[in-house]
C-alpha cells in the first residue's frame, strides 16, 4: 500500500502522518475536527496537559458516537417494523381476494348444484 505524508495540527503542534494515497482530505479533516474538540475541552475543562486534553476530547468522541450507533439502531428497528407491517398488510391484501373469490365460486357452486 503506498502513502503520503501529510502535515497536520492539532492544539498549536504540527505532526507528520503517513496517509493512504487518497485519503489525504478525510486525514486533513479528522485532525480539523480533532484540533476543534481539544480546543473546546481544553476552554471548557481548564485543562492544560495535552494528553489529558486528547483523552477527554477522545471520551467525548467516542460517547457521542456510541450515543448515535444507538439512534440508528433505534431508527433500523422502527423501519424494520414499518417494513414487517408493510409485508403483512401487503399479505393480507393479494390474499383477501382469493379468499373472498374462494368464497364467491363455492357460494355461486353451491347455488347452481341446489337449483339443479
Amino acid at each position: 500500500m503506498s502513502g503520503n505524508v501529510v502535515d497536520i495540527k492539532v492544539l498549536e503542534r504540527s505532526y507528520r502522518v503517513m496517509c493512504p494515497s487518497g485519503q489525504e482530505s478525510a486525514l486533513r479533516e479528522a485532525a480539523e475536527q480533532l484540533d476543534q474538540r481539544m480546543k473546546e475541552t481544553r476552554e471548557t475543562t481548564k485543562l492544560t496537559n495535552l494528553e489529558q486534553i486528547a483523552i477527554m476530547a477522545a471520551l467525548n468522541l467516542c460517547h457521542e458516537w456510541i450515543q448515535e450507533r444507538a439512534t440508528e439502531a433505534k431508527k433500523i428497528t422502527a423501519l424494520e417494523d414499518k417494513i414487517s407491517l408493510l409485508q403483512a398488510t401487503i399479505e393480507k391484501a393479494i390474499g383477501a381476494p382469493k379468499s373472498a373469490l374462494t368464497d364467491v365460486k363455492s357460494t355461486s357452486h353451491h347455488s347452481r348444484s341446489d337449483s339443479e
